[in-house]
C-alpha cells in the first residue's frame, strides 16, 4: 500500500485539506455501480421468470397426471404466489437495497485488475478521510497511477456475465416453449389456465374414457362389512386401456389393486371389475387406465338395515280356547297347529321397501311386499319401518325370509330368516298299571288302577276297555276327566277301581284290560287317542287263587329266613373278633433275638386285631343288604294281602 508522508507545520490555516477523487476514477466506479444494478435486475427477473416456467410445466404435468381436487390446486397456487413474493424480496429488492460504496467497488476492481495495486483503493480512501499536512505530491503520484490503469478496465469482467447469460438463455427458452404450446395447443393452455389459475373443474382431454357404475355425485353407499364389486366401463370408441388400476385410501393409506377384464366388448364398452373385501370404513376411490382418470370418488360404509324387532302373535283354534298369544322370537318358532299367525318385522332404519317370502314346493314365494314407489295397494303389508304378513290355519313347517330396503337402497346384510313350525296336537299319554293284582283274578275281583293320564292341551275323556276272550268288550268311563284337565293322577290312596263282578265272567276265561284317553282336537276327522299297555288276566276260582298266593307266601318266608341267617352270621363274626385275647407285654430285658421274635409275633397280632376295624364295615354292608331285601319281602307280603282284598277273599 502506498505510504502517505506528512510534515510538521505551525501554520494553522493549512492544517486540514480534503483531497477529491479524480474524475476518471469516479466515472469508472459509477459505470461499475450502474452495471451491477442492471445485472441484478436482469438476473432477478430472469430467475423469477425461469421459476415460473418450471412451475408452469410441473403444474401442467402433475395436473394432467393426477387431476387433484380444487382445494389441492388452491393450496398449491397460494404456495406458488408466496414463493414468487419471496423471490422478489430476496433476489431483487434486498439486493437492490444494498449500498455500493466506492471503497467496496475499488476493492472489486483491484481484485480483477492487479495492475492497480493499491492505488485505486488508496485514492478512494483519501476522499473519505481528513488528513493533516497531507503530502500532496505523494497523493498526486498515487492518483496518476490509478488513472493510468483505469482505461484498461472492462465492466463485463467485473460481473458474472456467464451465469447471467445462462439464466437469461434458460428463461428465454422456457418462455418460448410456453409460447409454442399456446400457439400449437391452445386448448391445452386454455384448460391449464382454467384449472390451475382459475381453479375450474374442467377435465383434461384424454385418449381413453372411463366411467364407473353405482356412484351418485361421486358417492356410493355400501353396507358396512360387505364385499363391494366395483365396475368400470371403458369407451370402446377410444383406446381401451390394457391395465386399469383401482386406488383406494382408508385409515391405513393408499392401496392399489389391478382391475380384471370382465368379458369382451359389449354395447360399446369394455367392463373392468374388482371386488373390495369386507369394507368396514369409508374409502377414497380413484381409477386410472391409460391416460384416463376418475377421481374424487368416495365409498361410504354405512350400517345396513337390520331386524330391530320380530313380533309373532297367533290366535288359538276353537278347541284350545281361541285366545291370542305371543311367541318368542327364535330360529325355530313353534306354534300350535291350526293357529292364525301374524308376523311383524321392524327395521333399524327408515325403509323404502320390504318383502316377506316363504318356501312352497321347494321354491321361494313372495307372500307380502310393499314399495314406496309402487302403485299397488300395499296397506295390508305396510307398517312404519317394517312389514307384516299373516298365515291362516298354520299347518306344517314354513321357512320365512324378510328383506328390507332402506333409503340408501341398501338391503339387509344378514339374512332375516326363521322357521315357523306348527306343533301337532299330541295324543294323550296313558301311564297306568294295576296294583294288588297279578296274572289271575276271581270273578268278583276289583282292579285298582294307579298312574297318570295327561295331554299337551286338554283331556276330553278316558275309558277302561274290558275285553273278555270270545265276547264283546265293555267300556267303563273314567269320571274324573269331566273338567278337561291336562293331567289326572291316580294315587295309591285314591286309585281308579274297576269291578269285574258285572262282566259275568266264568272260571277259565281270559280277560284283557286297557285304558284309552281322548283329547278335544277337532282339526282331524277323528280325535287323538292314547292307549295304555294291555294286561291279560286269567279268571280262576277262589281256591286256586288262594293256593297260588299261599305258594308265593312260602317262597317269601324261605327268602326271609335266608336274610335272617345272613344277618346272624355277620353278628357272630363280629362277636368273635371282639372277644379275641390281647397280645402279652414285651420284656425289654430279654436278649435281642428274642425281642425280634416277639416283635414279629406282635405284628401278626396287630394284623389279627385289625380285623376288628374292618368287621363293622362288613357288618354294615350286610345290614344294608339285609334291610333292602327285608323291605322287598315285606312289600311282597303286602301285595299278597292286597291281592286277597282285591279278589274279596279276606275273611
Amino acid at each position: 500500500m502506498s505510504t502517505v508522508l506528512t510534515h510538521k507545520t505551525n501554520d494553522v490555516s493549512s492544517a486540514i485539506d480534503t483531497p477529491r477523487l479524480a474524475a476518471p476514477l469516479a466515472s469508472l466506479l459509477d459505470r461499475l455501480r450502474s452495471a451491477a444494478r442492471s445485472s441484478i435486475w436482469i438476473e432477478s427477473l430472469s430467475l423469477i421468470c425461469l421459476c415460473g416456467v418450471v412451475i408452469f410445466w410441473s403444474s401442467l404435468l402433475l395436473d394432467w397426471l393426477i387431476e387433484p381436487p380444487r382445494w389441492v390446486r388452491a393450496v398449491a397456487l397460494g404456495m406458488v404466489l408466496l414463493g414468487f413474493l419471496w423471490l422478489i424480496i430476496t433476489k431483487l429488492l434486498v439486493r437492490l437495497g444494498v449500498s455500493m460504496r466506492d471503497a467496496d467497488l475499488a476493492l472489486i476492481v483491484e481484485r480483477c485488475y492487479p495492475a492497480f495495486g493499491d492505488s485505486l483503493s488508496t485514492s478512494v480512501g483519501l476522499t473519505e478521510c481528513f488528513w493533516n499536512a497531507v503530502d500532496l505530491e505523494l497523493v498526486g503520484q498515487t492518483t496518476r497511477e490509478a488513472i493510468a490503469v483505469a482505461p484498461t478496465v472492462r465492466t463485463v469482467r467485473l460481473i458474472r456475465i456467464g451465469r447471467l447469460v445462462a439464466i437469461v438463455t434458460a428463461c428465454s427458452g422456457g418462455i418460448a416453449s410456453i409460447a409454442a404450446l399456446a400457439l400449437m395447443q391452445p386448448a391445452v393452455a386454455d384448460v391449464w389456465v382454467r384449472r390451475v389459475v382459475l381453479l375450474g373443474e374442467e377435465s383434461w382431454p384424454r385418449s381413453s374414457a372411463l366411467e364407473i357404475e353405482g356412484f351418485r355425485n361421486g358417492v356410493r353407499k355400501v353396507a358396512r362389512g360387505t364385499d363391494v364389486d366395483l365396475l368400470v366401463k371403458a369407451d370402446a370408441s377410444k383406446i381401451i386401456p390394457e391395465i386399469v388400476d383401482l386406488r383406494s385410501r382408508g385409515s391405513s393409506g393408499w392401496q392399489t389393486d389391478r382391475m380384471g377384464m370382465r368379458g369382451g366388448v359389449s354395447d360399446g364398452f369394455q367392463v373392468f371389475g374388482h371386488v373390495l373385501k369386507a369394507v368396514h370404513e369409508d374409502l377414497a376411490i380413484e381409477v386410472r387406465g391409460n391416460d384416463a382418470r376418475i377421481q374424487n370418488l368416495r365409498l361410504q360404509a354405512v350400517d345396513a338395515p337390520a331386524l330391530a324387532e320380530l313380533e309373532i302373535t297367533y290366535t288359538l283354534p276353537a278347541y284350545l280356547g281361541s285366545g291370542n298369544r305371543t311367541a318368542s322370537a327364535s330360529g325355530v318358532v313353534q306354534i300350535p297347529r291350526g293357529c292364525d299367525v301374524l308376523i311383524r318385522c321392524t327395521s333399524t332404519k327408515p325403509l323404502i321397501g320390504a318383502s316377506i317370502s316363504t318356501t312352497q314346493d321347494g321354491k321361494q314365494v313372495e307372500v307380502s311386499r310393499w314399495d314406496s314407489l309402487a302403485e299397488f295397494d300395499q296397506e295390508p303389508s305396510y307398517i312404519k319401518d317394517g312389514i307384516r304378513t299373516e298365515f291362516k290355519n298354520l299347518d306344517g313347517q314354513r321357512s320365512i325370509f324378510a328383506t328390507f330396503t332402506d333409503t340408501d337402497s341398501l338391503t339387509n346384510r344378514d339374512p332375516i330368516t326363521f322357521v315357523l313350525s306348527s306343533v301337532a296336537d299330541e295324543a294323550p299319554r296313558v301311564s297306568m298299571r294295576p296294583r294288588g293284582i297279578s296274572t289271575a283274578v276271581t270273578t268278583r275281583a276289583r282292579v285298582p288302577l294307579e298312574g297318570t293320564i295327561s295331554d299337551d292341551h286338554a283331556l276330553e275323556r278316558a275309558v277302561v276297555v274290558l275285553a273278555p276272550e270270545g265276547r264283546d268288550e265293555r267300556v267303563v268311563a273314567v269320571d274324573r276327566l269331566r273338567a278337561a284337565p291336562t293331567i289326572v293322577e291316580f294315587t295309591e290312596e285314591d286309585p281308579e277301581i274297576i269291578s269285574l263282578e258285572g262282566l259275568s265272567l266264568s272260571i277259565g276265561d281270559k280277560l284283557k284290560i286297557s285304558i284309552e284317553a281322548f283329547d278335544a282336537c277337532d282339526l282331524d276327522p277323528v280325535p287323538h287317542r292314547g292307549v295304555s299297555d294291555t294286561w291279560s288276566l286269567d279268571v280262576v276260582s277262589p281256591e286256586s287263587l288262594s293256593a297260588m298266593l299261599e305258594a308265593r307266601e312260602l317262597i317269601l318266608r324261605r327268602r326271609f329266613e335266608l336274610v335272617v341267617n345272613e344277618l346272624e352270621r355277620a353278628r357272630e363274626e363280629l362277636d368273635s373278633r371282639l372277644t379275641a385275647p390281647e397280645p402279652d407285654a414285651v420284656d425289654l430285658s430279654q436278649p435281642a433275638d428274642e425281642l425280634d421274635s416277639l416283635n414279629s409275633d406282635s405284628d401278626s397280632d396287630t394284623d389279627r386285631s385289625s380285623g376288628i376295624v374292618f368287621a363293622p364295615s362288613r357288618l354294615a354292608e350286610s345290614a344294608s343288604r339285609v334291610a333292602g331285601e327285608t323291605g322287598e319281602v315285606a312289600e311282597a307280603f303286602f301285595d299278597i294281602r292286597r291281592e286277597f282284598d282285591n279278589n274279596t277273599l279276606l275273611t
